[in-house]
């Protein structure tokens, strides 16, 4: 049986509590939750009076930072379905069955009652003009923006189910009453199934209202929103791997003969030979540092022709490619720190945004740890795992962290003991990703994040470039195409909730160093002007690297 949660974001609703919870039918709701956002009146008292389970917010925080608190109580209560309802009796309690039934018969992960729906009249029920002129045209140009069709987009009495709460950075939107246009945008472009259904509505004096300049104020963020993420991810997310449901054709990047080889992914024997190698050198270990210079050169990059992934032929056997990590010595990673911890705190912000019950995290692949002392900083219980002796041997020296020498493959965790496994720029130096993905599965708590970047083969700079991307490098093994990297996860038993470009920035002495020889002429151009300015460069645009964020499925 599924245990239904109604929240109750509260603000002066003495007058009104008690009539929303007695017109609720009988044997619906297990558990009540109101958040009150520090009420001058006595909402908290009649709600305990009630028998309700209230959270008192010291401050008021705004009516976004209200449903925060609602939403990540009642996960961390273990809600399976949360419904969303104004207790100043504006949204029809009776409507409460008709609100849940599409999510508890399946067909749904978000459901919200429309005003406008069937024969829904809100000015008949009071509403007043100035919003419903603005609930109306915020709703038309948000339907041609996402590509959807709802009558509305801006109810308040809503239901969600547990898993679409944690699909969902809802921890990261607005304290301000935008917060409900971004939940839903959201949900509408990561693929998640909502539906509506038609209640009644009154306004009265007791009824919750903003003033018309705070009204216009949330239109022009809701329909922002809407283009934002219409850019982004296409209209209904048709652009983002996030809403990936269906098998699709792979995405074949050239055509080249066909090569005796197994696909990591599928496992069938139908490879291609993409780009043949560039270079008859055999890796060293020199060439596993993160900053080795020599960058462009590889080995056989193959493609297999039934599910499209990207992998190298290496002439390593599997024990020298870890025997060339171990012995990594990487002294110049540090020269760009600032640049470096930029880019973790924004790994750490994304995370942020998801619910997490605990603070519990592991990182493989951990260099030097300066991730990990990041992390530390921003609350988290953190250790990690990296095979190369100098870098532990460096990251337990100068930062301090938990750092163990080994290899992914053989991390060990008591089962759901870790709440954020990440992996930056590491899947695609993994011999079979699949094996470690699918052993670090079971320490992952049940609500925990996997967190991962790696390297995405179909980005416009990758297809220019075609053989000479400089990503192209010995230590990669595989390159990941959107789609593959959504089945790589879900072979795995995770499901994807986020995907976005990673944003970095390196001073141009830096990146002339490393990238200049796969440039020319710019690359020795650059290097002369870095001596003279060394301005830090946004390279993030090029769309080199991404940013995952899976549940367990």
């Amino acid at each position: 049986m599924s245990k239904v949660y109604v929240t109750l974001p509260a603000y002066n609703a003495e007058l009104t509590l008690l009539r929303t919870i007695e017109e609720i039918p009988a044997g619906i709701v297990d558990q009540f939750l109101l958040v009150d956002d520090a009420s001058p009146d006595n909402t908290v008292a009649l709600a305990r009076e009630l028998g309700l389970r209230v959270i008192v917010h010291p401050e008021n925080r705004g009516y976004g930072a209200n449903q925060k608190t609602c939403y990540s109580e009642a996960l961390a209560d273990g809600a399976d379905v949360i419904v969303l309802l104004h207790p100043d009796y504006q949204y029809d309690p009776k409507a409460v069955p008709l609100l849940i039934a599409p999510i508890l018969a399946g067909y749904a992960d978000m459901s919200f009652g429309s005003r406008f729906a069937a024969t829904g009249d809100p000015i008949l029920g009071g509403m007043p003009l100035y919003r419903y002129v603005g609930n109306r045209l915020a709703t038309t140009v948000e339907n041609l923006l996402l590509g959807s069709r709802f009558t509305e987009m801006h109810s308040g009495m809503r239901a969600y189910t547990r898993e679409c709460l944690l699909s969902l950075p809802f921890l990261s939107y607005s304290d301000d009453f935008v917060f409900d246009s971004q939940l839903l945008v959201d949900a509408v472009t990561s693929g998640l199934r909502i539906t509506e259904v038609p209640i009644r509505t009154r306004y009265t004096k007791e009824s919750s209202s903003i003033d018309i300049s705070r009204s216009m104020r949330y239109v022009a963020g809701s329909i922002a929103m809407a283009a934002k993420r219409g850019v982004q991810r296409g209209r209904r997310g048709r652009r983002t791997p996030v809403s990936l449901r269906t098998r699709r054709r792979p995405r074949i990047l050239g055509r080249g003969p066909h090569t005796e080889a197994t696909c990591m992914l599928c496992g069938r024997n139908d490879m291609y030979l993409l780009y043949p190698s560039n270079t008859r050198l055999r890796p060293e270990s020199s060439d596993f540092a993160c900053t080795a210079e020599s960058v462009g050169k590889h080995d056989d990059i193959l493609q297999c022709r039934v599910c499209g992934m990207v992998s190298s032929r290496t002439p390593l056997e599997d024990a020298e490619i870890i025997e060339r990590y171990q012995d990594t010595v990487d002294p110049h990673y540090l020269e760009e720190e600032s640049a470096r911890r930029e880019l973790f705190e924004h790994v750490l912000a994304t995370m942020r945004g998801f619910y997490s019950h605990g603070r519990s995290l592991v990182e493989i692949g951990s260099h030097v740890g300066l991730f990990l002392d990041s992390a530390a900083k921003a609350g988290w219980d953190v250790r990690g795992i990296e095979p190369s002796r100098w870098a532990v041997e460096e990251g337990q020296r100068r930062f301090g962290v938990d750092l163990t020498q080994g290899v992914a493959e053989e991390f060990t965790a008591p089962p759901g003991s870790v709440d954020a496994v990440v992996m930056l720029d590491v899947l695609e130096h993994l011999v079979d990703p699949l094996s470690v993905l699918g052993r670090l599965h079971p320490v992952l708590s049940d609500e925990g994040l996997m967190v991962l970047s790696t390297v995405d083969v179909t980005r416009l700079h990758a297809r220019m470039r075609r053989a000479e991307w400089p990503w192209f490098i010995f230590p990669h093994l595989h390159y990941y195409t959107p789609p593959t990297l959504h089945s790589t996860l879900a072979s795995a038993g995770y499901r994807m909730v986020g995907w976005e470009t990673v944003p970095r920035r390196f001073h141009l002495s830096s990146i002339a160093n490393r990238l200049g020889d796969s440039f020319d002429p710019v690359g020795p151009i650059a290097r002369r002007l870095s001596s003279v300015v060394d301005p830090r460069v946004p390279v993030g645009w090029l769309g080199d690297i991404v940013l995952a964020v899976a549940r367990k499925a």
